[in-house]
């Protein structure tokens, strides 16, 4: 008999005030799960999912109990591991999905990407009817308050969710435990490491005298401690350090143009 792989995971967090939902498809062709996450706090549903990972959505949604029912969702970006479950909830279960202004006319337009990334996240992503949110998002039992904070860098319209009194951040793909950038003009996703920098500096900042800060990830589990930060900072200035190393010797070597860049980027 095949035992089929498991794509969906369960977890709680905080004394059970946090849930987090795992999905990865169990595409035989993958090498290895893929993990993204929503994480669903006092009836907030933070990001909704991929594509392939509908089905396992719905059920999810269904098997709620009253005092867990989504009231509203927010999209933290428009990547489809992120987006790609806001269409069910709100054509088939009328849950309200809201996103920043930046994201608004890319969840509307919906999007095709390519076959490799479908692999992990099933098709296309349909276009979304959402609303913009500006301002600090309350929770239905008024219980938490998370302000908005703008991360550039992994996308340009991403925004985390900080709720400062509980101390957790929560971040979709801004921290990741290791960067791994997407270079090259034809790829639709483009990281901006230098952006991202900046962000993980604003994260650091926002919720400052925060050393309890717990940062929910997506896919990638929670991060504890405003150390994680600095680290992931560090991180990138060290590889900063050595490209401009490697740009310098390999000048002295001879070498110059788009073979000096490929062979930097390859290092």
């Amino acid at each position: 008999m095949k035992i089929p792989k498991l794509v969906v995971r369960i977890t709680y967090h905080c004394n059970n005030e946090v849930l987090e939902w795992m999905w990865s498809s169990d595409n035989p062709l993958m090498p290895y799960p893929y993990w993204t996450s929503c994480y669903l706090v006092d009836g907030l549903l933070i990001d909704s999912g991929a594509p392939g990972g509908e089905n396992d959505l719905r059920e999810f949604v269904k098997s709620l109990n009253h005092t867990q029912l989504i009231e509203k969702c927010f999209i933290t970006h428009t990547h489809e591991d992120h987006a790609g479950g806001a269409h069910i909830l709100d054509n088939e279960f009328g849950i309200p999905i809201y996103t920043s202004k930046k994201a608004i006319v890319l969840l509307k337009k919906g999007n095709t990407y390519p076959e490799y990334r479908q692999m992990a996240w099933g098709p296309k992503l349909l276009p979304v009817h959402a609303k913009i949110i500006d301002e600090p998002i309350i929770t239905k039992s008024k219980k938490y308050k998370f302000e908005l904070l703008s991360m550039e860098g992994h996308a340009p319209e991403l925004v985390a969710l900080i709720e400062k009194n509980q101390q957790w951040a929560f971040v979709a793909d801004a921290v990741e435990p290791k960067y791994k950038m997407i270079f090259g003009r034809n790829s639709d996703i483009q990281e901006d490491i230098s952006l991202i920098y900046q962000s993980l500096s604003k994260l650091y900042e926002f919720p400052d005298g925060m050393d309890n800060l717990l940062i929910f990830s997506a896919g990638n589990g929670v991060l504890q401690g405003r150390e994680i930060i600095t680290k992931k900072m560090e991180e990138i200035e060290n590889l900063h350090v050595k490209v401009h190393e490697s740009h310098k010797k390999l000048q002295k070597e001879g070498y110059s143009g788009k073979k000096l860049i490929r062979i930097i980027i390859k290092k």
